[in-house]
This record gives C-alpha cells, sequence and structure tokens, in this order.
C-alpha cells in the first residue's frame, strides 16, 4: 500500500493503474505535503492515516478488474467538429481539445488526416509502429501519435524524422524522462540540433534561437510537439501526473540549433562521437534558465568569472544532485559567439572552460548542509555536514557534468541552463 497526501491522491491512482495495480490500497495522510514540516507536525498529518493502513494491509484484495468493453467501443477514433464556417468549427476544436485536456492551451493546428497522412510520408517507418512506451501513463508511442501531435503543434512534414529521433532519446534511461514528465518541478526537455539538418529546415542557430518570432517558428513548434507528446501520449496531465509547484514558460518549448559557423570549437555532436555531417539532436532535461552578461571583459578568465558568480543557486537542485544517490544533472552552457570568441583567440579548449568552471563555481558548505538531509546523502558525501561553513563545495559532480553549446547572436549574453538526468544525443536517421 501507499502513504500518500491529499494533491497527490489522483496522481497515485492514476499512477498505479498505468502500472498494472489498479487496486493499490491508499491512505491519505492529513497534510497537502511533508515539505517543509517539522518531524511533530509529520506525526500529526500521519496518525489519522493508521486505521487505514491496518485496514489495507489486512484486508482480501480484489480482482485486478477487466475493461469495460462497452466504453472501449464507444471510443472514436475520429472527432469531427461543426460550425457555420469553418473558423467556427476550428473554435470548437480548440476548446474541446482543452477540455480533452489534448491541448497545451495554444491554439492548435487541426490534425486532420490528410496533413496527417503528408506528415507520415516523411519517414519510411510505418504508421503504427511503436518507437517507445511513454511514462507515466504508459501510452504506446506509435509514429502516427507522433505524426499526430507533430501536425497540431504546427509542424511541417519534413519535422517528424527530428521527433521520431527525439522520442527515440525519450527511452533512453540515462535521460530520466521520468523525473522530466513528472516533477514538482517546472522541468523540460531541451532540445540542441546539430549537423545538415539545421539549415534544410530553417532552424535558427542565432539571435533568439529559443524564441519567439518567426525567425524561430521552427524551433518553437519543434519544441512545442514534444510537449504535446509527452501530454497526449505519456499521459502527463497538469495536477494528475504533471505535479509541477509553480510551472514555467519554458515548459512550452525549447529547441536550438548550435552556431557551428560561429563557434571556435568543433561542434557539439562531433565532440559526442559523431561525424560532421551526421545530422543529431541531444536532449536535455531542463530545470531552470540563467542568464549571463558579459559586456567588459576580454579574456577567457574575466567572463568565466561573471560565469562563475552567476551558476552557483542552492536553489536548484541540480546544485545538490551529486551529493544524492542515483541521480546526474548534465547542465548546458550556452554560449554566445561574442564570448567564445575569445576564448577561442586566447585558445582555451572546451575542457579548460569546464575545468575553470567547476573550479570556481563554487558554494560554501553552509548552505548544503542547510538544505540536505543527512539520511539522504550518500554515505562517501556525509562528510559535507562536517566542513566548516565557509569551506566551498562545487555545484556539479564533475567538471564534464558542464555542456558547452554555442548559440545565439551578437552581444555579450551568455545563458546557462540547470539540468536533471543525463543528456541524450541521437541520430537523426529517417
Amino acid at each position: 500500500m501507499a502513504l500518500v497526501t491529499e494533491p497527490f491522491m489522483e496522481d497515485a491512482k492514476l499512477t498505479a493503474f498505468s502500472e498494472g495495480m489498479p487496486n493499490l490500497p491508499l491512505a491519505g495522510l492529513n497534510a497537502r505535503s511533508l515539505t517543509n514540516l517539522s518531524p511533530d507536525q509529520i506525526k500529526r498529518a500521519a496518525e489519522p492515516a493508521f486505521d487505514d493502513v491496518i485496514k489495507s494491509l489486512t484486508m482480501k484484495l480484489s480482482g485486478v478488474g477487466e475493461v469495460n468493453q462497452e466504453e472501449a467501443s464507444a471510443i472514436e477514433e475520429l472527432e469531427v467538429f461543426r460550425g457555420t464556417d469553418s473558423l467556427l468549427a476550428w473554435e470548437s476544436m480548440n476548446r474541446a481539445f482543452l477540455e480533452y485536456g489534448w491541448s497545451d492551451g495554444f491554439p492548435i493546428v487541426p490534425p486532420t488526416e490528410q496533413k496527417v497522412n503528408e506528415m507520415l510520408r516523411t519517414t519510411k517507418r510505418g504508421p503504427e509502429e511503436v518507437i517507445t512506451v511513454l511514462d507515466p501513463g504508459m501510452g504506446l508511442a506509435t509514429v502516427r501519435k507522433i505524426a499526430i501531435n507533430a501536425v497540431m503543434a504546427g509542424c511541417l512534414p519534413e519535422h517528424l524524422p527530428i521527433l521520431i529521433a527525439a522520442v527515440r532519446g525519450f527511452a533512453d534511461p540515462r535521460f530520466h524522462y521520468r523525473i522530466v514528465a513528472m516533477s514538482t518541478g517546472p522541468h523540460t526537455p531541451m532540445m540542441v540540433i546539430n549537423g545538415p539538418i539545421r539549415r534544410k529546415i530553417g532552424l535558427n542557430c542565432e539571435g533568439g534561437a529559443l524564441g519567439p518570432g518567426a525567425k524561430s517558428y521552427v524551433n518553437t513548434v519543434l519544441g512545442r510537439a514534444l510537449r504535446l507528446i509527452i501530454m497526449n501520449i505519456g499521459h502527463t496531465y497538469l495536477g494528475l501526473t504533471d505535479m509541477d509547484t509553480i510551472g514555467s514558460p519554458i515548459k512550452y518549448s525549447m529547441c536550438l540549433g548550435e552556431n557551428e559557423e560561429q563557434s571556435p570549437w568543433e561542434p557539439y555532436h562531433v565532440e559526442r562521437g559523431h561525424d560532421p555531417q551526421d545530422s543529431t539532436l541531444t536532449l536535455f532535461g531542463v530545470e531552470s534558465q540563467f542568464e549571463i552578461i558579459d559586456y567588459k571583459n576580454d579574456t577567457p578568465e574575466g567572463i568565466l568569472q561573471s560565469f562563475a558568480g552567476t551558476i552557483p543557486s542552492i536553489g536548484s537542485f541540480s546544485a545538490r544532485s551529486w551529493i544524492y544517490p542515483d541521480r546526474h544533472a548534465d547542465n548546458c552552457v550556452l554560449i554566445c559567439p561574442d564570448h567564445a570568441r575569445v576564448m577561442g583567440t586566447h585558445r582555451w579548449s572546451k575542457d579548460d572552460v569546464k575545468h575553470y568552471l567547476y573550479a570556481n563555481a563554487r558554494l560554501p558548505a553552509r548552505y548544503f548542509k542547510n538544505t540536505i538531509e543527512l539520511s539522504r546523502t550518500k554515505p562517501g558525501t556525509k562528510w559535507i555536514h562536517e566542513m566548516e561553513d565557509s569551506f566551498l563545495l562545487p555545484v556539479t559532480g564533475a567538471y564534464d557534468w558542464f555542456h558547452i553549446v554555442v548559440v545565439g547572436g551578437a552581444a555579450g549574453k551568455s545563458s546557462y541552463t540547470t539540468g536533471v538526468g543525463q543528456a541524450v544525443t541521437v541520430k537523426i536517421e529517417d
């Protein structure tokens, strides 16, 4: 059985059902959550559940249950919307899709059979081929379903192979997809695209690559399609299985192309083991994004001091991930061309930049001791609680938890995304 606080009860029921345990006993705790409570408050929240716990653990479990065949047969494959003109029918569709939970809140493109079939013609895969199974609803990510959500997001047919590759990346356990989809934090997937396909599809790799605007149309619709796939195929619904506390606009869309032409280094996908002529995408699990401004400095050390002063944030879970068991946080350093040019002029490699950030982006131990429970730390990190408060600790588990991507236009403004899980690079092959 499971103990659950009230706001998470529906999430627990849906998760249990999707995992094949529809009759899992659940006992409610008398609290909205157990965070920021004292031990005495937690005890008072748990006491009313004791009777339910005893009852659930001693009663005979009922059967697993069967699908209601009448309800299943009543599901229509096509939805039809009518109005006195096409605009009113479109408005009716958008209202219905919002009610069904199929929309991200923005107007969507009708996924008509014609548009979906046009999308499917850009891949050699069969429409019913299953790319993966997506948590938390154990949804079958077929090529057709990916295409449907691509149409809804406003994608063009040539975008489908990119999205198929992205869904393949979701299946990689290193990505920590379940956290990205269901966390109480505002996590989201960010796509970084490399190789010839960037120019072929008109991806924005320069100013405003993360949008908005016409120049970033392709970036926007590709990122948006990933969110709709997470919702409609993975069944990640806000307040039910997506338990985000506040949310963030980054959850709508995060997709960019590396500005390979203005980078002093080899492209990111080559660093990851691919050929320069390969087209790839890399998925980052993103928690938040920081702006890093430095107009003044003309040396790597000067510019990276600005980075090192911005990156440390004890409020970001990525800064503490290295202290918890089975956690990883690949963070993306989005370096603008002006900053990258200075690094290249002084012959600093990517590893030089990463080592500098690892050595200098640090926080006093007192911040870690204030936010991390001793009982949850890895055995090899318990020494942190014994250190002097002023002792400086890193905010990543190793220097290579920093990943460097050159992107953007003119002016000395870079960016940094805090991460969850490991970055996963997938070749775009379809």
